[in-house]
């Protein structure tokens, strides 16, 4: 279902763009250069970046906002067709998940030789007894890039760091994840993020970058408290400019750990009620000590509890100011063991 909707928006773009052409024979295209911005758009190159020197194709990176009020709310989004490219639909909110920048994938000597985006922003109109909805254009603009001139918008540039593989592996220790870059440029770090469910993801370790190279490098994290089942991972590469790339997501299913000692947090994530921990072990009358320690290691929350059977709540004065990604501990004799908890 999700590819036939992909495909009738493609269809319904490109025949936004044969629309666009017959309306425009009667009337000027407006045409701008590396910028165009009115009182309802706003829309620019940010970068032309090559997948790789030897390669074919170029991927074209936009900015682009759409006000909100009067006229601009008929506004529902935007299509935009490359040179070399194919035409691509960007509604309103998709824009705005994507924090308004906008990817063109397209062929490197026909946008080389006409470094053109036609950008239509459209309405919707609907098909009565249907329940279809056809993009309407309402405004055309011919935007330029202007790559090789004495006052070029931007120049082609390599993407920042060319990622040759990126894999993980369950170990005795955690979940090993290992990648190797091809090349890199002005690269300053990795940012190890992890998902439950492999839709929102949260930062759990960085790793230093090593600026620029032309050679192969390995890379290693170790996720030492995995969730038992799968754990979805990516990598937020960014530049020393602040710029940044994501990888491809990887999954990596864990098993259960056989743990007599067990620590839990309910509900994780904690969002500023009372929470409550419980702790299991086969020694109920044991000593337990529990710790809350943020991700440089430092304990923001300790307790020692005369034996496992014992209840802590976790009062919203004691979770006061914190906020992120913690982890709770639990030791008991010569026992240890840790989960990852949130708190919001």
């Amino acid at each position: 279902m999700k590819r036939i909707f992909t495909l009738l928006r493609l269809f319904a773009a490109c025949c936004l763009l044969l629309l666009t052409t017959t309306e425009t024979k009667a009337q000027a295209i407006d045409e701008a250069v590396c910028l165009y911005e009115d009182n309802c758009i706003f829309i620019a190159y940010s970068a032309v970046q090559e997948e790789s020197p030897t390669s074919t194709n170029l991927v074209v990176i936009l900015t682009a906002f759409i006000n909100q009020g009067g006229r601009c709310s008929t506004i529902d989004g935007l299509v935009l067709s490359p040179v070399g490219g194919v035409p691509v639909l960007v509604t309103r909110e998709e824009l705005q998940e994507n924090a308004f920048f906008i990817e063109l994938p397209v062929n490197r000597a026909l946008f080389t030789a006409t470094p053109d985006v036609l950008v239509s922003t459209f309405r919707y109109i609907g098909i009565p007894f249907f329940g279809i909805r056809f993009p309407l254009p309402t405004n055309v603009v011919d935007l330029q890039a202007r790559l090789d001139s004495n006052d070029p918008c931007l120049a082609i540039t390599p993407l920042p760091v060319e990622l040759a593989s990126f894999d993980g592996k369950v170990t005795q220790s955690g979940i090993q994840l290992e990648w190797v870059t091809a090349s890199e440029e002005n690269n300053s770090k990795f940012e190890v993020e992890h998902s439950a469910d492999g839709t929102t993801f949260e930062q759990i370790g960085k790793v230093d970058g090593h600026g620029n190279s032309s050679i192969t490098i390995e890379y290693d994290y170790l996720d030492s408290y995995p969730l038992p089942g799968l754990n979805y991972y990516r990598l937020r590469q960014v530049d020393f400019d602040g710029r940044y790339e994501f990888s491809n997501v990887i999954s990596v299913n864990a098993p259960e750990r056989a743990q007599s000692l067990q620590v839990t947090l309910s509900p994780n994530p904690c969002r500023g009620d009372d929470c409550q921990l419980s702790i299991a072990s086969v020694a109920p009358w044991q000593q337990v000590r529990v710790q809350l320690q943020d991700l440089t290691g430092r304990v923001v929350f300790e307790q020692i509890l005369k034996d496992s059977m014992e209840k802590l709540q976790l009062t919203q004065q004691q979770l006061q100011n914190l906020r992120g990604i913690f982890i709770l501990s639990a030791e008991a004799g010569a026992e240890v063991v840790r989960q990852r908890v949130v708190l919001e």
